[in-house]
């Protein structure tokens, strides 16, 4: 009986393991490789360990300084609260924030800008009132001044960008051209911020700016276009700050607003073209291996995904982000939700099943597929009245320095 109380007892004091400093670098180092990869829970996950493990670590500091252990727990703080945007745990963002600087000074990790904008921009997602929206220029505008000059950050760029597609998502288009033109003067190398205004100024116009007469709208929309178009495809499809997606259904939308002229062979040609970038954008998205159609996120075998029942296409880590993306935000910084692109990506998959088939009902399903492309244009995003002038077509066209898109 004494010696099994003895083993009991020298298990009891082994059971206890004080984390090391290399074990502690090392689950840093596999929690960043999980976010690479896009396994956003795996990544929450370890850094919530990573933080856990710093407590045991503070209450013996055995192994690391104070020092030292204040550096990882704010190393693991910081990468926590991206990691939560990431996925978008956007009350997560803003509970994890709070806690932290509701903590005692003694105890209270500095928090980098970027985390102060997600916690702003998760605010604005989760109430889109007048107050989150002044707050976010604000704190945008007084980083934009502090390093107007050698601004070269790209983690923060992508961030302002993504608070431009967030300010135009909410339908605050003249906010998010007036900071994309910011951005784009602070960018003078990239495409990313040409491309976002580019976007603005085509969903303004498709969500009623039409029906007012600009004539400063083909330059504001066609020429960043034009120009966008030409890094893009010259950059192989890698311009910095641009998602494949958006791209794709920016020219396909351009095409249509452009082929309705009176010239029957080129209007002919816009709308191939704008149906083959509908297709092309169909393809990307078949080939991203059944991620999450709202952040990104790559299943795995312990949390099974949501197909919708309705295209058996889009594919979703939860019934949130389904319904999330339902009406907007399918594709990166567009209102052009799910519930659009349902029956498009239906016809898109009965198709490619049978793709390779040389029978009438693949041709069959081609057809209908082709139908849905231009429907999902003209009707699905109300482009079905909306055109240039030709001289416009033309300019956007043939304009010298720029890729021809016939």
């Amino acid at each position: 009986m004494g010696k099994k109380s003895r083993r009991s007892n020298r298990k009891g004091r082994s059971s206890v393991q004080i984390p090391t400093a290399d074990s502690l670098r090392q689950l840093n180092k596999e929690a960043f490789k999980s976010h690479d990869n896009r396994l956003y829970s795996e990544a929450v996950h370890k850094y919530e360990e990573g933080l856990e493990a710093i407590k045991i670590q503070s209450s013996n500091t055995i192994d690391l300084s104070i020092l030292e252990i204040f550096k990882m727990k704010s190393t693991f703080s910081q990468n926590l609260i991206m990691m939560e945007y990431s996925r978008c745990g956007f009350d997560r963002v803003i509970q994890i924030y709070n806690d932290i600087q509701m903590s005692p000074e003694n105890e209270k990790v500095p928090l980098s800008f970027m985390n102060k904008l997600q916690r702003q921009l998760a605010m604005l997602r989760l109430d889109s009132s007048s107050e989150n929206k002044d707050q976010l220029k604000s704190l945008i505008n007084d980083r934009i001044s502090e390093g107007m000059k050698g601004y070269n950050d790209y983690d923060e760029m992508f961030s302002f960008l993504e608070a431009v597609r967030l300010l135009r998502n909410l339908k605050y288009y003249d906010e998010a051209i007036t900071l994309g033109e910011k951005l784009e003067r602070l960018d003078e190398n990239g495409v990313g911020a040409e491309f976002e205004n580019a976007v603005s100024h085509l969903e303004r116009y498709r969500s009623g700016y039409h029906k007012q007469t600009d004539s400063r709208f083909p330059n504001n929309f066609l020429l960043p276009v034009k120009d966008a178009c030409y890094k893009f495809e010259n950059g192989n499809g890698k311009a910095e700050c641009i998602r494949g997606d958006a791209y794709m259904i920016m020219v396909a939308q351009s095409n249509f607003l452009c082929h309705q002229i009176d010239n029957k062979q080129h209007s002919s040609q816009l709308c191939s073209n704008a149906i083959e970038h509908v297709e092309r954008y169909l393809e990307w998205e078949w080939y991203l291996d059944r991620r999450c159609f709202t952040c990104l996120q790559k299943g795995t075998a312990t949390e099974v995904q949501l197909v919708c029942s309705g295209c058996r296409f889009a594919c979703y880590c939860s019934l949130d982000h389904q319904r999330m993306t339902w009406k907007k935000d399918a594709i990166q910084g567009m209102r052009i939700g799910h519930e659009i692109l349902c029956p498009l990506m239906k016809a898109y998959r009965k198709w490619r099943l049978v793709s390779k088939e040389d029978n009438e009902r693949a041709l069959k399903l081609r057809r209908r597929l082709d139908r849905e492309c231009a429907y999902f244009l003209s009707d699905g995003l109300g482009l079905k009245d909306k055109c240039f002038q030709e001289r416009d077509v033309q300019e956007f066209l043939y304009s010298q320095n720029t890729c021809t898109l016939l």
